[in-house]
This record gives C-alpha cells, structure tokens and sequence, in this order.
C-alpha cells in the first residue's frame, strides 16, 4: 500500500518540477532599444533564448537591410522566489544600409522562431529649422566617369567632422569588377564651408575595371564615437576632491575610458558612385596598354659600346610609362639580331611613389655576344600603346641601328668595306620619336690622301728601319760575345710558370665549384699570364687561341653569366675539356720563347 504511494509522489514531484522550470521551454524573443533611428545612427537588437535552447542562430537574413557591427553573446541565470531560470542572449549592433522602413526577419534558433518586427530609418539631415550641421561626414568622388577597361583612375574618400571624434575607423571601398588598392598615406587639412570649420582626412586610391560596363563602387563606411551633449555634460570625478582639499590639485589630470563623459556612436556612408567603362577599341592594336605617356629609352654599357667578336655588350631598354602601374606594361619584341647571341635577363618593374598620376618603369637588360665580324644591325623595337588624353593610338619606336663589329684579337679581321654615302642612324630613342637625321662617313680625296701621307710615311719608315737594323746589330754583338739572354731570361720564365700554375688551380677549383664567374676571370688571368704582351681580352678571342673545342665551352660559360639558367653549368665537364687545352697552350708558348733567336747570317 505504502509503495503504491511514493511512486505517485515522485511522479508528481517530476511533474511540478518539469512544470516549475521554465528553463524547458525554448522561446525567442528580439528586443529593440528604438524603432525609428537616423540614417547614421545605429540599433542594438537583443534576441533572448530561454530554457534549453542549443546551437546559433541565423542572422544571415538581417544582412539584407543592415550591416553587423558587433555581436556578443551571453548566459544569464536567474532565481525569483527560489525559482530558477536560465536564458542565452545574443547582443547585435546593426547598421541600416538605406532609409525607409526596414524588416527585422523573424530570426530562428532551432525549431524555435522569434516575431517579426520593423523600423524606420530616416535622412540623417532631417533635423528641422534652426539644426546645426553635421559632426560628421564622409564623401567620394572618381578622377573619371567613363574610363577604359584596365585603365587606372584615381577615387577619393574625404572625411569631414567639426569635432575630434575618440574612435573612427573608416572601412575599404569595395567595386565587384574592379581592383581597388590604396595610394600614399592620409593627408589632412583644415577647411570652412558654409561658415563652419572642418577637418578634412583624404584618402586616395586606385581603381582598374577588368571589365567593360556599369562598374559600381560601394563608398566606404566610417564608424566613429563622438561626444555624446545631449544629456548634458557630466561632472568631473575629482571636482568634490579638489572643492575638499581647497585647490585644483587634480586639475588637468589625463582623462580616464569611462569617465570622460558619454558616447553616442555615429555611422556615416559615402555615396555609391557608378561608372562606365569603355571597352577597348577596335584598331587599338596588341597588347592593350591604355596610359598618359609612354617612352622608351636605350642605354649601353659600357657607353658608347664598343662591339667586338666575343665581348659582351649590356643593353638596357627602359620603358617609362604614366597613367598605368608596373604589373600593366607588356613584354617588348626585342626580336633576332643575325650575327649576335643575345642572353637577355627578367625584367624588372617599378611603380614609382610619390606622384600625382600613377607612374611605372620596367627595365629589359639582356647582353650582346657579337659572333662575327662586319657589320650588325639592331632591328627596331615598337610598342603599341593608346592615348587616354588624346583617345587615339600611338606607337613608342627604338628605330633600328647599324653597327660595326671589329674582330676579336689574334684573329683576322674580314674586309668590311662601308660603302659610299651608308647613312648611320641616331641611336637616340624616345617615344613617338623618329629616326635621327643620317650622318655620312667622312671620305677624304685621293689627292688629300697622296699629299698628305706620301710627306710623312717615308721619313718614318726610315727612322723605324734604323731603329730595327740597330737591334739587330746589337743581338749579333751580344752572341759573338758569348752571351745569351737565355739565361738572363730564366727567372722570369721560372716566374710565369709558377703563375700559369696557380692560376690553373684556380679555374680548376671554380670549375669544380660550379662557379662561371670565377672560372670567366681565371681563364682572362691565365691568358694575361701567357700572352703578357698580346694577352686576349675575351672569351672569344681565348678560343681563338686555344682552338679546337674550347669555343662551345667558352660559349657555355658566357651563357651561363648573361643569359636565365634553365639548366645549371656543368663545370666538371667544362673543365675536362679545358685543361688539356691550357696546357697544350702554355708548352707552345713556352716553346717559342726557350727557342734560340736564328742568325741573321750564316757562319762561314
């Protein structure tokens, strides 16, 4: 009887309590500090879970009309009368993005759903007769309305307030379409409009449409805590203090956050500006390259070049352009040279800082191995581009050249006559610019070359044929003598085979290294040491002398220093084929140097 009894107590006991805690129950509900606000002002919503609600909720449909600010969540428990209840708040700052009335969409939590509410939002200007005007406002304008795809084009944000606010932070401008980067840093100023003093923040940036059509940029948002005087001002902590100790001890002590006085926080918009892009033109020419200014300019090292078989000889191309960034301007076409190896390098672009229109270089470097003697000529180098200013194409032109290479030391140089009246052209290149005015060879007469060197040349033949047979006169005394330069001369053979051979370990330790540089100034070093008096002043020429398939090796280390490595030198193989070769070189060298001189005439 008793057993039947506790089970219907503690049933109902789990019912009451099932009943009591309202905790159980998952309702939603939104509350709204205010229902109509100004168009810079902004709205704290608070949607509250009670009882057991579990996950988030979706605030995603509040991102039609507003903008989330901030958002915090809490968990408050409460006990009333020895109950207790729990509930999940969820606080939002929101935004408006336009003014009418606005839809607060019913928010869901589960299976639960909080009530649907709206607000009104109305001009931030509608203050009525006698208003003062605003603390705070933020405006956007663009350097062009109809700009062509990929043109560049300035926009600026421009920040006005009366009074300093103590927090703003001003958003990016966004254009779906469009690359917006920032330029420069902030400048300041102070300005007076209508009577009333402004300070103004500039920001200035970047904009390039990827596309033709309607390009709208969303105008940034600044959010910013001003002093709030409507409730009137507060009173200073430490006046009571200073009242009790008689003075002003604690006059001018810094402001503390929080007792400072109230905020009201103020969010103000830069209108929308929509633009619209032109495409590119037809006949506009490839590739497209919309600017301002555009010019090329050509310089060489060493200056003025000196084009020889086998020396290197560095072009640099730079191509300066206004009105368009670095990363716009295209390769050139610099084209084939026929009697050269041409090792160009990667090119290097620059955006220039610190000018009012965007500005941007790009430099083309790349090294001349002439392979032949004669003549060369350097093809012309156009780059199409079209004139924003103008609206019309145009053409920079680095007109071709003529040049003359000379043979390389030790070889034979092939006639390469110049024939009557050749014109040379201006090696001078701006943009636009035409080919300089032809230059004609000098000639001299037959009858000024007859006079003038047939006065000259025999008096010197006959001073240096003097001077000849009074060496050789002294070389038979020197032997009939009995002495012989031979051994005056064997130190300083002694002396360059020691050389030869520290020098030789030296190429052999960069070749093994890898390393064509070091291994390019040891092969230049070894030929100074064994030709001292006609030593050769390139790689070219030193494969002259050593001959046989020394020049493809030779060649390779020129590539590996003034071309982009795809593959890496192969030293070892390098040197393999170059040793034998440098010591084939120095016993012929020394060979001709041990050798007796013969006598001028026979022993009878």
């Amino acid at each position: 009887m008793l057993k039947p009894r506790l089970e219907s107590f503690a049933l109902h006991l789990i019912i009451l309590v099932l009943v009591a805690t309202p905790g159980w129950a998952a309702d939603l509900d939104v509350q709204l500090d205010r229902t109509r606000l100004r168009a810079n002002e902004t709205l704290t919503m608070r949607l509250v879970a009670a009882g057991g609600a579990r996950g988030e909720p979706d605030f995603t449909p509040l991102e039609q009309d507003f903008d989330i600010l901030s958002q915090r969540q809490s968990k408050v428990t409460r006990i009333l009368n020895g109950q207790m209840s729990h509930t999940r708040e969820w606080t939002l700052e929101l935004a408006p993005r336009r003014m009418g009335r606005l839809p607060i969409p019913a928010l869901k939590l589960g299976s639960a759903s909080s009530q649907a509410l709206t607000i009104e939002v109305v001009d931030a200007d509608d203050r009525g007769p006698g208003a003062v005007p605003k603390a705070l406002s933020v405006h956007a304008e663009s350097e062009t309305q109809r700009p062509y795809v990929q043109q560049p084009f300035g926009y600026r944000v421009r920040v006005y307030f009366r009074q300093q606010p103590r927090h703003a932070l001003l958003s990016e401008p966004v254009a779906e379409g469009g690359i917006i980067q920032r330029v420069g840093d902030d400048r300041g100023y102070d300005q007076v409009i209508d009577g009333v003093e402004y300070r103004v923040i500039e920001r200035d940036y970047l904009v390039i449409a990827q596309r033709s059509g309607p390009l709208t940029i969303r105008g940034p948002r600044l959010e910013a805590s001003l002093p709030d005087d409507r409730g009137g001002r507060r009173r200073d902590p430490f006046a009571d203090l200073d009242e009790a100790f008689g003075g002003g001890f604690f006059q001018g002590f810094p402001g503390m956050t929080g007792l400072s006085g109230p905020t009201r926080r103020v969010i103000e918009r830069a209108s929308d500006l929509e633009i619209q892009v032109r495409a590119q033109p037809a006949g506009s020419g490839a590739p497209w390259l919309p600017a301002t200014s555009v010019q090329i300019s050509d310089e060489w090292t060493p200056s003025p070049p000196l084009f020889q078989v086998g020396e290197p000889v560095t072009r640099t191309l730079t191509v300066t352009a206004q009105g368009t960034t670095a990363a716009q301007l295209p390769q050139l076409d610099l084209g084939g040279i026929e009697g050269a190896q041409v090792y160009p390098d990667q090119p290097q672009g620059e955006d220039l800082a610190g000018r009012s229109a965007p500005t941007a270089l790009k430099r083309f470097k790349l090294a001349l191995v002439p392979t032949r003697a004669g003549s060369m000529t350097l093809p012309e180098i156009r780059l199409h581009w079209w004139d924003t200013v103008a609206d019309q194409a145009r053409v920079a032109v680095v007109p071709a050249r003529r040049v003359e290479v000379a043979a390389g030391r030790g070889a034979a140089a092939p006639p390469a006559p110049a024939a009557v009246g050749e014109a040379l052209v201006d090696p001078a290149a701006t943009a636009g610019s035409e080919p300089g005015a032809p230059v004609e060879p000098s000639r001299r007469s037959e009858t000024g070359m007859s006079r003038g060197d047939a006065g000259l040349w025999p008096w010197l033949a006959l001073v240096l044929g003097l001077a000849w047979l009074g060496t050789l006169g002294w070389w038979a005394r020197e032997r009939r003598s009995g002495r012989s330069p031979k051994g005056s001369d064997r130190g300083s053979e002694d002396g360059r085979a020691e050389s030869l051979g520290r020098i030789r370990r030296q190429i052999e330790a960069a070749c093994l290294a890898g390393d064509p540089r070091a291994a390019r100034n040891g092969l230049l070093g070894w030929g100074q040491a064994n030709w001292p008096s006609d030593a050769p002043r390139g790689l070219g020429e030193l494969a002259i002398r050593l001959g046989g398939e020394a020049a493809p090796v030779l060649r390779a280390i020129n590539r590996a220093l003034y071309a982009p490595s795809i593959q890496a030198w192969d030293g070892r193989a390098a040197w393999k084929e170059l040793a034998p070769r440098l010591d084939e070189a120095r016993r012929g060298s020394s060979a001709r140097m041990e050798g007796p001189l013969p006598e001028l005439y026979p022993r009878v």
